[in-house]
């Protein structure tokens, strides 16, 4: 092969190699205009790694503005801008834009405040939208719409400041403004339970508006008629409001017991007496529930009735008090006499409250401030007298005492 054609392939391999690069690059920007054709631009980076706290970009030239704040997270909760696909970390104090969407997950919640007293608080597994209906207008109550996969529960003042209305399992129900409290719990697919503790909500129905006053409530069900509304079952009674449990190694199972019949129960055990931060929250069926390995320490506990998905009002707090005794409880015993007549003695003393006390094996009468008392026989000799007290966590003090009896 001569120069000239060595020279002409090396061309050949060259164009070919151009061309190529040419073609691939010319696929990239078709695939990229694909993309920002199809999918909108998104957050910014700099907004989804900065303080999520911060006003959104569109906020500082006045195009939009803050409608709500994230009060209080708890575990995994996450947020997505309304001109966005992205979701990103939510935090505690996060502003909230029109259109905006809230997720939490399992164990998890969060908080909205629209104005001070106004406020919705998501359950677990949850997403919500926030829609701002009157952005244009100047003044006056804010209205918004929300749209609820989930637990939504709702607590209003009674300034009417906001006027709201939720979309849920394919109904619109709207919260007239005013003091109120209210409760979305989902039912499984496509439907929800409205339950109104007070104010009034009125629910969009295909036969007109169903009106939930307080203390009723009504299911939702996308493609199904709305019935009436239904009153909320009453609350249980507790059989023992205040439990104590004394115990000295391991902690025992603990019984929480109530009146109501057989049905659907929600059990709350906090250890704050305002519940707060809860513990333990559970769906029971029958009037029993029974907890273990709790620590030493004060709990409260209450429990209200679901009838098809309507949760009625809680039943008054009980307390449950733990106790672990790790010491022997106090013993003071008045002893006859190392010598002492033959017949009858009467032996007393003192022991801690609640303790039990047996002589020489027998149990003897306890009064509630810890002193006893106990019929002795004393026979001529040698009379040994064995006092034990037991407390409730099983610890226990001994004492003896050798008595002659003399004729």
């Amino acid at each position: 092969m001569t120069a000239r054609e060595h020279m002409k392939k090396a061309a050949g391999l060259a164009a070919e190699t151009a061309v190529a690069l040419l073609l691939v690059l010319v696929l990239f920007w078709l695939f990229i205009l694909f993309l920002f054709a199809v999918f909108p631009s998104g957050t910014p980076l700099k907004e989804l790694v900065s303080d999520s706290g911060e006003p959104s970009p569109l906020a500082r030239n006045g195009v939009k503005r803050p409608e709500a704040a994230l009060q209080s997270l708890v575990r995994d909760v996450r947020c997505r801008r309304g001109d966005s696909v992205a979701w990103g970390d939510a935090s505690e104090g996060m502003l909230l834009y029109n259109r905006d969407a809230i997720q939490t997950f399992d164990r998890s919640g969060a908080t909205i405040s629209f104005a001070p007293g106004d406020a919705l608080a998501m359950g677990s597994n949850s997403m919500m939208v926030v829609t701002r209906l009157n952005e244009t207008l100047e003044g006056g109550p804010r209205s918004y719409r929300v749209h609820v996969e989930g637990e939504l529960r709702g607590h209003f003042s009674g300034a009417k400041r906001v006027r709201l209305e939720v979309a849920t399992a394919g109904h619109l129900a709207r919260v007239v403004p005013g003091a109120s409290r209210f409760t979305f719990t989902p039912l499984g697919d496509n439907a929800s339970s409205l339950v109104v503790h007070s104010g009034e909500v009125r629910v969009q129905g295909e036969d007109g508006v169903v009106r939930v006053p307080a203390r009723f409530g009504i299911t939702l069900r996308r493609g199904v008629p709305l019935g009436p509304a239904q009153r909320l079952p009453g609350s249980p009674r507790l059989k023992n409001d205040n439990l104590l449990y004394r115990y000295r190694q391991l902690p025992p199972r603990v019984r929480f017991n109530w009146t109501g019949g057989e049905g659907v129960y929600h059990f709350q055990l906090s250890s704050e007496p305002r519940f707060g931060k809860v513990l333990l929250d559970s769906r029971v069926t029958g009037t029993e529930f029974n907890a273990g390995l709790l620590d030493a320490g004060n709990y409260y506990w209450r429990v209200s009735r679901i009838e098809e998905g309507r949760e009625g009002p809680f039943s008054r707090t009980g307390r449950c008090r733990l106790q672990q005794l790790l010491d022997p409880p106090q013993l003071r015993v008045d002893f006859p006499p190392s010598t002492v007549g033959v017949g009858g003695f009467r032996l007393t003393g003192r022991c801690q409250p609640g303790s039990a006390v047996y002589v020489n094996g027998t149990a003897g009468a306890m009064a509630e401030d810890g002193s006893f008392s106990y019929e002795i026989e004393l026979r001529s000799g040698v009379n040994l007298i064995r006092v034990e007290a037991v407390d409730q966590a099983g610890n226990a003090s001994y004492t003896s005492r050798v008595v002659y009896g003399k004729e």
